[in-house]
């Protein structure tokens, strides 16, 4: 379809809603600016007004047409091992379980038992444990029993049921699409669902140097539910232009914005920057290549220049991961409702550093320090929702400077879910 067909009459081509400013803008209205600004060349990029960020009409299209359709970030393979290990989550009311079978297949079933609708790990997840292992799924309503192949088996006095008898086998749980890749497991709830590798082709090459499928997941920065809508924090877990002002001392002195290369794809599925050490950073220099700082030895076979950056990698929606030479930080923000989302953070290293003699220390270390950005971060997500109320922010939003490209390549993301339009 042509981007004409859906651009509204309404936009004034400043980036605003004409007949708009009462916060009263339809969803449909959001979606036609979406694509406006998402068919501008990146020198015309300029930021959504709040609307974008507070309507709840759109949040629900974005449920429907991004989080029940599109893939989405879980965990590593790591967390779920062993035959029998599992893995819970629950995103946009679709509760779910990861679970290496004996064959040692990932599958994703919803948690639903499908006799009376119990949450089949409703004594783990009342507990607060999101993965554990077991040989079998026992509801805790009934007794009804699932081997880890999602098929039921025990169902204790349903002998004199003729319709379960009849309806047998039809009683798994429900399955949903897996995909690994590079050792992330994705789900996806569209049984129609593509395939999630071939969007990656250009990343793979970048990427290949990391062996990202090595790396195991070390701790976990598990963050309280974050007043803020998840587009929010994905805008600024994007880019690093705030690197000079929400991270001036955490991150700047490090990965200083004006040495980031953000200029490296314009792909709606994802983005990546190199974020290169400063001179003043650097623990020293080899090949004309200021080489960044280790907390681990670097891993083997990465060139000087490869050890002079990290890169900042997102998935779209809401995944974001950063390979480094020695340490792999893997995140998600998934939306708790149209203005909360729930933040994760996993640090990863490979698995030739587990046996490290200062591998506590450096935990800890490594976990204080993301602590601390981490509440840069949501000072600022927070910040920016608690504005998005105002006249001001209602009206339009400004230029985007070439460091928050990901953004703007987000627009294209989203014209494309939302409006079946390729720009």
């Amino acid at each position: 379809m042509a981007v004409s067909d859906f651009v509204s009459t309404r936009g004034n081509g400043n980036g605003s809603l004409n007949g708009s400013h009462n916060g009263n803008a339809s969803a449909q209205e959001l979606i036609d600016l979406i694509v406006e600004h998402a068919s501008r060349p990146m020198e015309e990029a300029q930021a959504l007004p709040a609307e974008y960020y507070t309507s709840h009409a759109l949040y629900d299209l974005e449920v429907e047409r991004i989080f029940k359709r599109d893939w989405l970030y879980v965990c590593r393979t790591d967390e779920v091992a062993d035959p029998g290990d599992w893995y819970a989550s629950e995103i946009v009311g679709q509760p779910f379980v990861l679970v290496r079978g004996k064959d040692m297949q990932i599958r994703a079933f919803s948690r639903v038992c499908p006799h009376r609708f119990m949450d089949i790990l409703r004594e783990d997840r009342e507990e607060g444990r999101e993965h554990g292992h077991a040989e079998s799924f026992v509801c805790p309503y009934h007794s009804w029993a699932f081997d880890t192949e999602g098929a039921m088996t025990g169902a204790p006095l349903m002998n004199r049921s003729a319709r379960f008898e009849r309806e047998l086998d039809s009683y798994s749980l429900s399955s949903y699409a897996t995909e690994v890749w590079n050792g992330f497991v994705f789900v996806n709830f569209d049984p129609d669902a593509e395939p999630l590798g071939p969007r990656f082709t250009e990343l793979d090459e970048v990427l290949a140097p990391y062996r990202l499928e090595e790396w195991k997941v070390l701790d976990r920065l598990d963050w309280p539910e974050v007043p803020a809508t998840w587009k929010l924090a994905m805008d600024n877990g994007r880019e690093c232009y705030h690197h000079q002002g929400a991270h001036k001392e955490s991150i700047e002195p490090l990965w200083p914005a004006h040495l980031v290369d953000a200029d490296t794809t314009d792909s709606e599925y994802f983005y990546y920057h190199r974020m290169f050490v400063s001179a003043e950073g650097a623990i020293g220099e080899e090949d004309g290549h200021y080489l960044q700082p280790v907390v681990l030895p670097a891993l083997e076979g990465l060139t000087p220049y490869q050890r002079s950056h990290s890169l900042l990698v997102g998935v779209y929606p809401t995944m974001w991961f950063s390979p480094g030479p020695d340490v792999l930080l893997v995140a998600k923000w998934w939306p708790t409702g149209p203005d909360s989302h729930k933040f994760d953070l996993a640090v990863c290293i490979h698995e030739s550093r587990l046996d490290h003699p200062d591998l506590e220390k450096i935990r800890a270390e490594t976990k204080e320090w993301l602590h601390q950005i981490q509440l840069e971060d949501a000072r600022m997500v927070t910040g920016i929702q608690s504005m998005l109320g105002s006249d001001r922010a209602k009206q339009r939003g400004g230029a985007l400077s070439h460091l928050e490209r990901p953004m703007w390549t987000f627009q294209k993301y989203m014209a494309k879910r939302l409006a079946g339009v390729d720009v």
